[in-house]
């Protein structure tokens, strides 16, 4: 009986620490780059940011009743060496670089509390992506309508200006034999009569 009365409690106490494990374990800050994501590419030179917080409050100023699960984020743009002076302090879950040069680039953040100090663990994300140039696709169109519609443009084409000469030689033709027809005939002196050999007079 005395053995069998040590084992309930030891069996009720086991659960309650897994409890209280994943509860802490769920309960930790987590920061994350929502985008960029890691290997996109953004077109233009506008770069937004999107983070992505829990169980940590974004804020501007320290509250009154301060606790460790508040502050802000640190980002740094291609910066080799980052540390908090050359960070840029954001104080949302949203962000916009302007002017970014095309190219690739590094981005991390970092969750920092009021006074400037690395959560524990440290809640930092780096991110690799690139930027391009907006592409037109008035090019791929235009290559597209050479390849498969200047050959029949050009048969057209070649067909009208066949069926214009033809039209021209039948006509020119035509317009010949009325001629030699109209050469054939005897012509009338101004008295009506029909011009031939002169009479002999009597």
């Amino acid at each position: 009986m005395k053995r069998i009365s040590y084992i309930l409690p030891l069996a009720a106490v086991v659960p309650l620490l897994t409890a209280t494990t994943v509860f802490a374990q769920v309960a930790a800050p987590q920061l994350q780059i929502v985008t960029p994501s890691d290997g996109q590419t953004i077109y233009g030179t506008r770069l937004p940011i999107l983070f992505a917080v829990q169980n940590f409050n974004i804020v501007e100023k320290p509250s009154s009743a301060q606790t460790k699960n508040e502050g802000y984020i640190l980002i740094w743009l291609d910066d080799k060496n980052p540390t908090p002076q050359t960070a840029t302090k954001v104080t949302a879950d949203t962000f916009t670089y302007s002017d970014v040069a095309y190219g690739d680039h590094t981005l991390k953040a970092q969750l920092v509390t009021t006074d400037n100090k690395p959560l524990s663990p440290t809640q930092e994300v780096t991110v690799n992506f690139k930027n391009a140039p907006i592409t037109s696709p008035t090019p791929a169109a235009t290559e597209g309508f050479d390849k498969n519609t200047t050959l029949v443009i050009l048969v057209v084409v070649a067909l009208v200006i066949v069926a214009a000469w033809w039209y021209t030689k039948e006509e020119g033709d035509g317009e010949e034999e009325v001629t030699q027809t109209k050469s054939s005939k005897p012509k009338k002196t101004s008295k009506g009569k029909k011009s031939g050999k002169p009479k002999k007079k009597r």
